[in-house]
């Protein structure tokens, strides 16, 4: 009886688990840019980095820069912990572009370019080397294939 229990229960907890996977699954690439922007916000204001915005950030290419210029503005940017988080998107968002990323548009990395641009024309000296690195891994990425 207490073995029939025990299984019962395993049981539930697998059908549980599973229930909750098919809930939260999406298609390949079904990010909306709301989510997109959620997640820039999230990560570049708190510091909050889970393996969801990971998987939204490597999916979305050129897109995250287009999301960090609607969720941050001059000031937010102005900040070397915050700009240390944008470029983190950034990187992630060019991780496997031509893998990860379904819009064939975005693994080309358009506005990441300008945005990178802007960033370094208002960076501390500290900070443009920084940007300069992750401007050579975007455009190493973009032109590789993966």
């Amino acid at each position: 009886m207490r073995a029939c229990c025990l299984l019962l229960l395993a049981m539930s907890f697998v059908v549980f688990a599973n229930a909750q996977d098919w809930q939260d699954c999406k298609p390949e690439g079904s990010y909306s840019f709301t989510e997109l922007k959620d997640s820039v916000h999230s990560m570049t204001t708190g510091g909050f980095y889970t393996g969801w915005h990971e998987k939204a950030f490597n999916r979305s290419g050129d897109l995250a820069a287009l999301a960090i210029l609607q969720t941050l503005n001059d000031t937010d940017m102005e900040s070397p912990e915050t700009l240390k988080r944008v470029l983190l998107v950034l990187r992630s968002a060019f991780a496997c572009p031509h893998r990860c990323v379904n819009a064939t548009g975005d693994r080309q990395p358009r506005v990441t370019l300008l945005l990178l641009e802007h960033l370094h024309s208002h960076a501390g000296r500290k900070m443009q080397s920084s940007i300069d690195e992750t401007e050579k891994f975007v455009l190493q990425q973009a032109r590789s294939g993966d």
